[in-house]
């Protein structure tokens, strides 16, 4: 498979996820409001792991609980680092970081154990989540939500607060960023709400584009045209599934696992796992498992994402079964247009070191600095264990800003010359590999 250059009149994106204020705001911000926005409010807001019966919804602070990567929460709908250009090692790759200095050298210097090193690392330079009980957003009432929601984005005011340097510059941020995350009300869902939050996302670049719900707008109340060959248990649909979810380590089709689909009541938000066949009641729909999804083309991604084993099981499985599913991959240039924000800013203590030890600076020369110094080769450099932690933790933050992107936080600090200035680096699908040579005139990138 390769990457092949698209055009986004032939491709429109599609921006299905359960949050109004990372990755489908960006695809706003970066296409100027063309394409399709859903909400997945099949999915729940985010849980914390082991208290998923929990019913209220709060915010934590996301751990990663050893080098394997298990962390205390599943974040989706809504999170926030500490600040704009802050390290966020929430998501961080520990195992990389083994690979260049042995965590235990780390831990030793620091008197502590490595298990303790990631947990408090990521808690300490990390972000907040919105957790809440394990159901469908499209059945969470506002009532319940509006606590937890009021908690994440003074988490979200915090973080603009904590990144701006001079007091001038906080109210016009906070009202910025109140325009994308409104006080939240008693009344209506939860999917109300992130339909209202996202179009006025759309709005800053005047788009009138209707925001839609995945469970009542996008999937068949049926489950599909699939669902039925998954139930026959035909070979070859189950032998494409099986490959695609060894692909990304998820469960097999077997007998005790026997369907990749799930009931979900629209009026309690429960999702049961599907075993055999049913006739969904009123107020509820069978949906899919996302490879099984079929007829949602155009699903955009991040351009850094486009290499997970997540992502190439999907490219198996929607091929394999011919479900009409397809992404395409999006990269813009939303760090480098923060070169034109002239606003000083806090430089995070862990990069203070790259930076000559400053720590306000010009937003525009802290995006230059660290930029350039991810782009240098760690082997021409002294190979001291800090300043390998510190090129680490600056390589894992900028790989998760690159995939999420916060542009809540980026529009808040930078403004509406930020969005005016953003554009499209590139945007590509996937295509098989092509016995002839490819066009001089092409950006074709091949993987695995």
């Amino acid at each position: 498979m390769q990457l092949v250059d698209v055009a986004p009149s032939t491709v429109p994106p599609l921006a299905l996820y359960q949050s109004p204020w990372t990755i489908a705001l960006a695809i706003a911000f970066a296409f100027r409001g063309a394409g399709t926005y859903v909400i997945d409010d099949i999915d729940n807001a985010g849980v914390a792991r082991g208290k998923e019966e929990r019913q209220d919804f709060r915010t934590i602070r996301k751990e990663i609980l050893s080098k394997k990567g298990w962390t205390n929460c599943r974040p989706l709908a809504a999170f926030c680092p500490d600040g704009l250009l802050f390290a966020n090692l929430s998501r961080a790759n520990y195992t990389a970081l083994d690979h260049r200095v042995p965590l235990a050298v780390l831990a030793k210097h620091r008197s502590t154990t490595v298990e303790r090193l990631i947990r408090e690392t990521s808690q300490k330079h990390g972000m907040w989540s919105l957790a809440g009980p394990d159901q469908a957003i499209a059945a969470i009432p506002m009532r319940t939500a509006a606590t937890g929601l009021r908690d994440i984005i003074a988490k979200h005011e915090a973080a603009v607060l904590r990144t701006l340097a001079r007091s001038q510059d906080h109210e016009p941020a906070l009202r910025r960023l109140r325009h994308l995350m409104p006080e939240p009300g008693s009344e209506g869902s939860l999917l109300d709400y992130f339909q209202q939050c996202l179009r006025r996302g759309l709005e800053l670049v005047g788009s009138d584009a209707p925001v839609l719900s995945a469970a009542r707008d996008l999937i068949p109340p049926d489950g599909g045209h699939l669902l039925p060959r998954f139930l026959q248990g035909d070979p070859k649909t189950i032998d494409v599934y099986n490959t695609a979810a060894a692909i990304q380590g998820s469960r097999l089709i077997d007998a005790g696992h026997p369907l990749p689909y799930y009931a979900v009541g629209l009026s309690d938000g429960a999702r049961i796992d599907l075993t055999q066949a049913i006739r969904p009641a009123p107020d509820q729909i069978i949906a899919p498992k996302i490879l099984a999804l079929e007829g949602v083309a155009g699903m955009a991604l991040p351009r850094a994402t486009a290499l997970r084993s997540t992502i190439l099981a999907r490219e198996h499985a929607y091929r394999g079964l011919a479900s009409g599913s397809s992404q395409v991959f999006f990269e813009t240039d939303w760090l480098e247009s923060l070169g034109s924000c002239r606003t000083e800013v806090h430089v995070d203590s862990i990069f203070q070191s790259l930076v000559g030890g400053r720590q306000v600076m010009p937003l525009s020369d802290l995006v230059v600095e660290l930029l350039r110094h991810d782009e240098v080769d760690e082997e021409d450099h002294q190979q001291d264990p800090i300043q390998l932690w510190t090129r680490w933790a600056l390589r894992e933050t900028l790989a998760d800003l690159r995939t999420w992107q916060y542009p809540v936080l980026a529009y808040a600090i930078a403004g509406d010359r930020w969005v005016e200035q953003l554009s499209l680096r590139s945007y590509t699908e996937y295509r098989p590999l092509s016995p002839t040579p490819p066009s001089p005139f092409g950006n074709e990138e091949g993987s695995p």
